[in-house]
């Protein structure tokens, strides 16, 4: 069905556009008296995309403290990896996104919140827990870990792209990696390591979890010690309403950069 018909000098909305338009309206403003009815109140609507590490480890903690001391706001998250997070802010489906990489995209302001580093995570294995035992007097190297079976995230992943990054300046050729298994998930990941499947490289926060119970070993990637930044992403072409700015300006407080 056409909705929109473009030319090269024009854009015009066909009739069938123009209904779903309406119909969409009408869906928001439903929306919106049941939020209102349901809570006996009047709530701001934010709606935000995140990539899995910002919005498995990152947004429970931060929308609780924003929820504290803003009881009038609501969100609605939706989780996918950057790329698609990044798109979602671009077509106007959300009012702003938390990802993990900067795609310098010129539509977007890109602002950074908080740091984190990459670690190699692998199973507590008897070679594993031998390398493990002489840190941090004798540092490994990933070159150490080169031959060993890994697990890597899908194109789209940020942690994917700030590991191809981190090869790239060891002199290291993805190529050449002994690659068991592609995977999105990164549950499925962390099961994969716990369970033996191989080692993978991923965000020091995502495995806290699994290292405190000791279900996994996490080294350091060694020199240079690779961190990024999770960013703040909105759109330059869309005028932000109050309450998001004031999100926006809360988890940049929220964190203190170093």
């Amino acid at each position: 069905m056409k909705l929109i018909i473009r030319t090269t000098k024009k854009t015009t909305v066909t009739a069938k556009g123009y209904q779903l338009y309406d119909s969409a309206v009408r869906m928001l403003d439903i929306r919106n008296n049941l939020l209102k009815n349901f809570t006996g109140a009047h709530k701001h609507m934010i709606d935000l995309a995140a990539s899995t590490i910002p919005s498995s480890y990152l947004l429970p903690e931060l929308l609780a403290a924003f929820g504290k001391a803003h009881p009038d706001v609501y969100f609605h998250s939706v989780q996918s990896d950057s790329a698609e997070a990044i798109s979602r802010v671009l077509d106007g489906t959300v009012d702003l996104a938390l990802v993990g990489q900067n795609t310098r995209d010129e539509s977007c302001v890109f602002l950074p919140f908080c740091y984190d580093e990459l670690v190699l995570a692998t199973p507590v294995t008897d070679r594993y827990l031998s390398l493990y035992s002489h840190l941090p007097d004798e540092p490994v190297s990933f070159r150490d870990f080169a031959k060993d079976p890994i697990i890597i995230r899908e194109k789209g992943s940020g942690t994917k792209k700030e590991m191809d990054l981190f090869l790239e300046k060891n002199g290291i050729i993805p190529g050449n990696l002994n690659v068991v298994a592609r995977m999105n998930d990164l549950e499925s990941i962390k099961k994969s390591i716990v369970n033996g499947l191989g080692i993978s490289i991923l965000s020091s926060c995502s495995v806290t979890d699994l290292q405190k119970t000791k279900q996994i070993l996490v080294f350091p990637l060694g020199k240079p010690t690779h961190k990024r930044s999770f960013y703040i992403v909105y759109s330059k072409n869309r005028i932000l309403k109050p309450h998001v700015k004031q999100f926006i300006q809360f988890v940049r407080d929220y964190y203190i950069l170093e």
